[in-house]
Parts: C-alpha cells; sequence; structure tokens
C-alpha cells in the first residue's frame, strides 16, 4: 500500500487557510460565506487509485469564530473532526447505481498515514478507508453526511484507467549519454489528464575497509510532473526527452562524495502517474495563485458540492529492474562530472 495521501505534487489541501483567514470561497459548484456565523465548512481531500491496496478520505472541518484564536482552534481536535459522519462511495455504470461501499473510520497515524506537524493537532489523523476494488469504467460519488445535523456533502469522479508504456521496456537496455537524450513513450489513459515521471537510479555502495558487503541505496529524478494530454479520451502517443547530461549533472548533485566508499550501478525503475482532470484543474488554480500576494484574498477551487475540497483520482504504473548498457554504466564512472563518485566501470574496475 502506498502510504500517499498528498497530490501528485505532494498537496496538502487540508491544510485549509480557510480556518486561519477570513476569505470568501468561489467554488466550482457551490458558493458561500465561510465567515457565516457557527457555520462549519467540510473540508474533504480524497484521490481513489485502483493500484492502491486502500482507499483513504480525509474529511474535516473548518469555521470561524470570532470570539476564538484560530491558532487555539487549529490545536483542538474537536474542532478538526465530526463526531458522528457517515461516509459512502456509491459506484455507478452507465448512470445506473451498482454498489455502495460504507468507509471505515480509521486513525492514519496507525495506518502508516502519520500526519504532519504544523499548526494542525497532530493527533488523532481520523481518515476514512476502503479496501474495495475500484472498477476502472465506473463513476464514484462520494456521499457524507452528518446525521447529528442532517448535512450533506458529495462529490464525484470517474476513475483513471490503466494506460500502456511503450518506452522503456524491462527487457530493453537503455543509454543516458551526454550531449544525447533517451525518450519515453506511453499512451494516455482514459479519464487521465496530467502525467508525471519520476527515474528511481538504484546503486550498491561498498566500503574498502569492507569490499565484500554493500548496501543498496537509491535515489529519485523527477521529470516532470505536469505533462498534460491533449483530453481524456485515451490513447495519445506522448512523449518526453530525457536529456543524458541531466542525469549526470544528478547524480553528482545527490550522490556524496565519499572517498572511502566505491560504487556499482544497479539498475532504474521508471515511476508514471497520472492525474483526472479535477486534479489538473486544481493544480493550474493553485500554481496560478503563487505569484499573487499572501495578503490578497484567493479563490479556492473545490469540486465539493456543500462543502470545500478535491475529491478525484489517478493512476500509478511502474516499469521496474531496466539495466544500464555498459556505455552509461562506463560514462558514470570516468566522465568528469561524476568520476568523483567512485563507480566501477561495466568490468567492475575503478576508472583511473
Amino acid at each position: 500500500m502506498q502510504a500517499e495521501l498528498h497530490t501528485f505534487a505532494r498537496m496538502k489541501f487540508f491544510a485549509a487557510a480557510s480556518i486561519i483567514l477570513c476569505i470568501f470561497i468561489s467554488s466550482c459548484s457551490t458558493d458561500f460565506n465561510v465567515a457565516a456565523p457557527w457555520k462549519d465548512i467540510t473540508i474533504v481531500y480524497g484521490l481513489l487509485d485502483q493500484t492502491d491496496t486502500a482507499q483513504y478520505i480525509k474529511v474535516g472541518k473548518a469555521f470561524l469564530d470570532p470570539e476564538t484564536d484560530a491558532y487555539q482552534i487549529a490545536q483542538i481536535p474537536d474542532s478538526l473532526y465530526y463526531q458522528n459522519l457517515e461516509v459512502e462511495l456509491q459506484e455507478y455504470q452507465n448512470g445506473q447505481l451498482k454498489k455502495t461501499i460504507t468507509l471505515e473510520k480509521v486513525d492514519g497515524n496507525l495506518e502508516g498515514l502519520v500526519k504532519d506537524t504544523g499548526i494542525f493537532a497532530q493527533a488523532p489523523n481520523y481518515l476514512y478507508k476502503t479496501k474495495e476494488i475500484l472498477n476502472q469504467n465506473s463513476l464514484y460519488t462520494l456521499v457524507i453526511t452528518e446525521p447529528d445535523s442532517g448535512k450533506t456533502v458529495t462529490a464525484s469522479t470517474e476513475i483513471v484507467n490503466d494506460f500502456t508504456i511503450l518506452r522503456p521496456q524491462a527487457q530493453y537496455k537503455i543509454n543516458f549519454l551526454p550531449n544525447s537524450a533517451y525518450s519515453s513513450s506511453w499512451l494516455s489513459a482514459e479519464d487521465g489528464k496530467i502525467y508525471g515521471l519520476v527515474i528511481r537510479f538504484f546503486y550498491r555502495e561498498y566500503s574498502f575497509s569492507n569490499p565484500t558487503a554493500y548496501e543498496m541505496k537509491s535515489i529519485d529524478w523527477t521529470i516532470f510532473t505536469n505533462k498534460r494530454s491533449i483530453n481524456t479520451n485515451g490513447g495519445e502517443q506522448m512523449d518526453q526527452d530525457i536529456q543524458g547530461d541531466e542525469f549526470y549533472t544528478f547524480l553528482n548533485s545527490v550522490i556524496p562524495d565519499d572517498q572511502s566508499k566505491f560504487r556499482k550501478t544497479d539498475h532504474v525503475d521508471f515511476l508514471f502517474s497520472v492525474g483526472g482532470e479535477t486534479l489538473d484543474t486544481y493544480n493550474e488554480v493553485t500554481i496560478a495563485q503563487q505569484g499573487l500576494t499572501s495578503g490578497q484574498v484567493l479563490p479556492t477551487y473545490t469540486n465539493v458540492d456543500n462543502g470545500l475540497g478535491l475529491f478525484s483520482s489517478r493512476f500509478h504504473k511502474t516499469v521496474s529492474s531496466i539495466l544500464f548498457d555498459y556505455h552509461t554504466i562506463d560514462t558514470i564512472a570516468c566522465y568528469p562530472v561524476t568520476h568523483h563518485l567512485n563507480f566501477l566501470r561495466s568490468d567492475s574496475s575503478l576508472c583511473p
């Protein structure tokens, strides 16, 4: 299970500024004044992912109390969570309800999803969970009901489908060489819009004092996080050139210089991710606002009816254990930018 409640881009929507700022929210479906007296605002964050073994939905509340300091409210768990809440996923196909899934309330801190420290109370970290297998051909509607007040909050999303990676393929070795580019290629996913790629480089690290033992290490190289398909129909061929020079610069910047160690190139994984159109829109709105000064009132995008937040879907796909051709192995060892890192050549010797 992937221990993520981040956005593609490691979003933290639940750290809602609405609990601190007196703002008016312009939503995509519902507008209301968050400063209305004693009116709590339901905050929702969820990204369904059929590649995960469990789905988690974050549901909390924000409100403004004119007589209490907002920072004090943020440290009171009862001010952040509802005591009684019914959370369901309704699965639809062709407009017909096929299944209703009841989510279980859990403490994310006990699920490996530890809440970040900050102005908000760190414990408990209530989430709503299901291990139900998702159907990529279905639409899912999130229905949140507060029995005490009768309030209902809803949001819907399509499920991002599986997709085909054309290049790389695990059975073929690859090369990252200076003054050249390696082109990755894939077919877009149905209901997917925004794509990301991380290359995870694995290497073995040995000590000169004990050259028979090694520690396997890895580093992540982010290639892109916001490449967009033309539409969400799927099947569009998409390509991305990966510059060889940037690969060596990255290794030099991340791997520490330690002359008591030597290293051996092992393999790379290509980690693709794709998010739905709603997630892409949320990202675009967020990026567009980054140039504004913090003192301005910011409109916040939401696709949650009778609440605020983000409910969308994503998909992760990995091409694992891709080996380098000997040209790249030798270049890592001998190229001036990475020579000092003491990588072995393809014949297991150090470059002079």
